[in-house]
């Protein structure tokens, strides 16, 4: 029998000596431009240069990690695995100063927070004062995303906390729910069923309609508002979709179809005389709104400072002072006569 060396170093081992962190933030820039030449603008370096470091990474990891060429860039498999962890390395390269700076008595830095459009809360207004007056030097980086990027961006934690609805709660986050909101079915001033209050649900079947997102990603975040699409037969498919609410209000307001807002947010268009509001007029198309947490990421202490404060307004208020429009004295009932176009000018 061959005798076997007393030490056989595998495959993989050693490869943190091999490949540095130049390489690594090198091809996490590529990954995000998706292009070689706007990754050396970025980089500021030639895109030769560019290149070569990225041949160099596929030649260490033995494996292709991109296929491109003069019009189409994309990660190959195992270039998207690669991708991932390195964007968790360089988060958590990017979070040693605020780490660091946490160890200083007066909490300072930035408050990195994404949201998805029209988080309309009193609570998160509280939260946000409360968290200014303990901290008056901290400050927010707030962006808005679609539902479907904040979760993509979790689960590749290049963000680490977010305030999103949510149809079903992910088991890898944690999840604390912020409020309940109710929305209903509106028209703009030019659509023929504006200022009725004889209008059916039977004669919204087959109505154009605004909507939220695509089919395929609606499931875990509003999917209550596909439900009720589906219950009232509205045309398929919907005449305009946008990620943003504000959006699928301007296309409400158009005329181009009818679509879904949340109560207490349309009101004040509804007083306007912008927003006409439809049957069934009940409480349906419940949307609930939480904050999502990565447990595998370690929040700054002002991070962590935002999150205790809206935990703490969260435990001391109860649900029904947290769902919307009740709470705000709003009710479920058909709109009162409203003149076309008529402005309210208090």
């Amino acid at each position: 029998m061959a005798k076997q060396p007393a030490h056989q170093v595998p495959a993989f081992e050693g490869l943190a000596k091999k490949i540095n962190w130049n390489l690594l933030h090198m091809f996490v820039v590529v990954a995000e431009q998706q292009s070689l030449s706007r990754a050396a603008n970025v980089l500021g370096r030639g895109q030769p240069a560019v290149s070569a470091a990225l041949k160099k990474l596929e030649e260490r990891l033995d494996c292709k990690l991109a296929t491109r060429g003069p019009t189409n860039f994309a990660l190959t498999p195992a270039g998207e695995v690669l991708y991932r962890e390195a964007r968790e390395i360089a988060n958590g390269i990017d979070r040693i100063s605020l780490l660091i700076a946490d160890l200083s008595g007066e909490l300072t830095g930035t408050v990195h927070l994404a949201m998805a459009s029209h988080m309309t809360s009193p609570l998160l207004n509280q939260a946000f004062a409360e968290f200014h007056r303990r901290h008056p030097k901290a400050t927010f980086l707030t962006t808005v995303m679609s539902s479907p990027e904040i979760m993509k961006a979790m689960a590749a934690s290049t963000i680490h906390f977010a305030i999103t609805p949510l149809y079903q709660t992910p088991d890898q986050f944690e999840c604390l729910h912020l409020f309940r909101e109710h929305c209903a079915f509106y028209c703009g001033p030019t659509h023929r069923l504006f200022g009725r209050h004889d209008v059916t649900p039977a004669e919204l079947r087959n109505e154009a309609s605004v909507s939220y997102y695509r089919p395929t990603t609606i499931s875990y975040t509003l999917q209550t508002i596909a439900d009720a699409h589906g219950e009232l037969q509205l045309a398929e498919p919907a005449v305009a979709v946008s990620n943003h609410m504000e959006e699928v209000r301007r296309m409400i307001i158009a005329g181009i179809g009818i679509g879904a807002i949340p109560i207490h947010i349309a009101a004040r268009d509804e007083k306007d005389g912008l927003l006409w509001r439809l049957p069934p007029y009940k409480p349906m198309m419940p949307v609930d709104v939480f904050m999502i947490t990565n447990p595998r990421v370690q929040p700054s202490r002002v991070e962590q400072s935002l999150i205790d404060v809206v935990k703490e307004l969260v435990e001391a208020s109860p649900l029904k002072e947290r769902t919307y429009p009740q709470a705000l004295g709003l009710s479920f009932a058909a709109p009162p006569a409203v003149r076309r176009g008529q402005k309210n000018r208090s």
